[in-house]
């Protein structure tokens, strides 16, 4: 797996000649394809620290960034902790990218990446281009329409969810100039694989996305 800049912000700023490393996956498909539940106005809450984990780290993000998890929701126990793992590890990432400078080596991102995957170490890379190229994110990404899985071991599974990251900008740190912003309709499907450790915790072993398409 090759991880990618998942939002067209950065594939803008990496044509403007800042190394952006993309998340895996395709990135064919039209940008104008919609998400069913993407102009709900109304999403349900996702806590920054999953109840069900009292040694979860509290992520904190940037009055600039709005993360918004729909219908992130499940009667089953399981299936919740893997929808809560799947969306803190959004969050983690997203931390690390907007703190100053951006912390490829932040614990959060640790705690809900298994150390040695593909999915840990590509995401430090992207983490780390931020570093490098002295720029940042700003603006709103909604995750919807979740499935989520977990497999007859009851130690691995899957969650698929599309990001609507059509509000989002990449600007630059130290300037506060707008290096480029999303375009209208740009969505990406990611499939995740996670897996439980030895403490219990759901961390993301993989992820593949797939830019421009979001069927369920």
């Amino acid at each position: 797996m090759v991880r990618q800049f998942r939002s067209a912000t950065l594939a803008a700023v990496a044509a403007a000649a800042l190394l952006v490393s993309a998340c895996g996956g395709d990135d064919s498909g039209s940008s104008d394809d919609k998400i069913e539940g993407a102009e709900k106005s109304s999403p349900a809450a996702s806590p920054s620290a999953p109840g069900g984990d009292a040694d979860a780290p509290e992520i904190k993000l940037p009055q600039s960034v709005e993360l918004v998890f729909e219908n992130w929701e499940s009667e089953d126990p399981e299936e919740q902790a893997v929808l809560d793992a799947g969306a803190q590890s959004e969050r983690a990432t997203y931390e690390a990218i907007t703190q100053d400078p951006p912390n490829p080596d932040s614990e959060h991102v640790a705690y809900y990446h298994a150390e040695g995957t593909g999915a840990w170490t590509e995401t430090q890379e992207w983490i780390g281009e931020f570093k490098d190229s002295g720029a940042t994110v700003e603006g709103t990404v909604r995750f919807v329409s979740p499935a989520v899985e977990v497999h007859d071991n009851g130690i691995t599974g899957s969650l698929k969810y599309c990001a609507d990251e059509s509000e989002v900008e990449t600007v630059e740190r130290e300037s506060g100039k707008v290096l480029s912003s999303a375009k209208p309709g740009d969505v990406v499907q990611y499939e995740l694989v996670l897996q439980k450790n030895d403490k219990d915790v759901w961390q993301v072993s993989d992820v593949n996305g797939k830019r421009g398409s979001c069927d369920q």
